[in-house]
C-alpha cells in the first residue's frame, strides 16, 4: 500500500541556556536507511542571529526543501529563492576553487541581495532580464550571473521545487553577451620586447633566435 508522503514543517524553539544568549533549536524528523523516522535536531543560531521567529524560521527553508523533496508539490510551500541558493552551495556547488570561489561571490554581491527573499514562483523573466541590464557589469559578468540563476532553478527541477521546462531563467536574455567592452591593445614587437623588461620570473622567458628546420621557421624560447 502505497503512503501518502505529506509536508513536514518542523518545529522551532527558543531554547535556554545558562551561559550566552539562548538559541533557536529547529527539530524535526528524517527517515534512516532502514526505513524507521527519527527525531533529529539542529541549532540554527543563537537570539543575536536571529531576533524574531520569523527570521529563524527563513533560516529552516533550505532544510525543509531536503527533508520534503519526496512530497508533492501541490503541498510545498513556495521556497524563497534564497532557500534555494542555499542548498546549491550545500550540495551542488563545484569543488573546484576557482568556480566556487566566482559563484559564491556572484550569490554574494549580486543574486542573493535582490531575489534572496522573493518566493520561486514570483520570479519573472521580464524582471530578471531588466535587473541584469542595469547591473553595473561587463556583458560576459552578466552572462555568469545568469548563468548561475539558471543553473539553480535546473536543480529546482530536479528536485521538484518546480515543474519540468518551467525554468524561467531560460527566457532571459543578456544584450551584447558576445561583445567586448575595450578592444585589445596589439603590441608591436619593439613594445612586447620592452614589457619583457619589466617581467620576473616565471612570467618572463628570453627569446632565442628563429631556427630554420625542414624548410620552416620554428620560434624557440628558453627560460632567462
Amino acid at each position: 500500500m502505497l503512503v501518502r508522503t505529506r509536508y513536514q514543517y518542523g518545529s522551532l524553539r527558543l531554547r535556554r541556556r545558562e551561559r550566552g544568549p539562548d538559541v533557536w533549536e529547529f527539530r524535526y524528523y528524517e527517515t534512516d536507511s532502514t526505513g524507521q523516522r527519527k527525531r533529529q535536531s539542529v541549532i540554527l543560531g543563537d537570539r543575536n542571529l536571529y531576533t524574531t521567529e520569523t527570521l529563524a524560521r527563513k533560516a529552516t527553508q533550505a532544510l525543509l526543501l531536503r527533508l520534503n523533496g519526496e512530497c508533492p508539490r501541490a503541498e510545498v510551500e513556495a521556497a524563497s529563492f534564497g532557500a534555494l541558493l542555499d542548498r546549491y552551495i550545500e550540495q551542488e556547488l563545484s569543488e573546484r576553487y576557482s568556480t566556487r570561489k566566482s559563484h559564491l561571490s556572484n550569490i554574494r554581491v549580486h543574486i542573493r541581495p535582490r531575489w534572496g527573499e522573493y518566493p520561486v514562483d514570483k520570479l519573472k523573466p521580464m524582471a530578471m532580464e531588466q535587473w541584469l541590464r542595469d547591473l553595473p557589469l561587463a556583458p560576459k559578468s552578466k552572462t555568469h550571473v545568469r548563468g548561475i540563476m539558471h543553473l539553480v532553478f535546473k536543480c529546482a527541477e530536479r528536485w521538484g521545487i518546480i515543474e519540468l521546462d518551467k525554468n524561467p531563467v531560460s527566457l532571459v536574455r543578456v544584450k551584447n553577451a558576445s561583445k567586448r567592452l575595450k578592444r585589445p591593445r596589439i603590441l608591436e614587437v619593439s613594445q612586447f620586447f620592452e614589457l619583457l623588461k619589466h617581467l620576473s620570473e616565471p612570467y618572463r622567458t628570453e627569446p632565442v633566435p628563429q631556427i630554420r628546420t625542414g624548410g620552416k621557421w620554428e620560434f624557440c624560447s628558453s627560460a632567462a
